[in-house]
């Protein structure tokens, strides 16, 4: 498959994550839960709490790793978007009636969005060092 058209898939999947993630973020509170209950049987008894906690990990670590996926050039650039958008999600949160945004909420967002994009990173890395033998190899 051609580069372009895979960098240009996992950007829209990275920008299309902000917006699912904002909408989970700033939406009504009884919309969360009602997710919650739905898919409650399937999480092997975790309450609420840990549920919140472990769905903020996940969603902001996948934005991590997508942002680094389709930009492998702009780790800066990945690192202020998925950052600045958990500090403004947070914020944003504290406007609304039914929700409130918490330093430890956007903290354990910050930290799993720079995870996923070390994570990626990581692997780019041992990618390319595993490549440059194989090119010193052929010289």
């Amino acid at each position: 498959m051609n580069r372009s058209i895979v960098a240009t898939t996992l950007a829209i999947a990275a920008w299309a994550a902000v917006s699912l993630i904002g909408y989970g973020t700033l939406t009504k509170v009884q919309f969360i839960y009602s997710v919650y209950f739905k898919v409650r049987p399937f999480l092997f008894g975790l309450n609420m709490t840990t549920w919140a906690h472990l769905e903020h990990a996940i969603a902001f670590l996948t934005l991590g790793s997508l942002f680094a996926m389709a930009y492998p050039l702009r780790t800066r650039m990945i690192c202020l978007i998925v950052i600045g958008s958990a500090i403004t999600f947070e914020l944003l949160q504290t406007l609304t009636p039914d929700r409130h945004g918490t330093l430890l909420d956007a903290s354990e967002k910050i930290l799993a969005g720079c995870a996923g994009i070390a994570a990626v990173r990581l692997i780019q890395f041992i990618r390319s060092s595993a490549k440059q033998p194989e090119a010193r190899a052929r010289n």
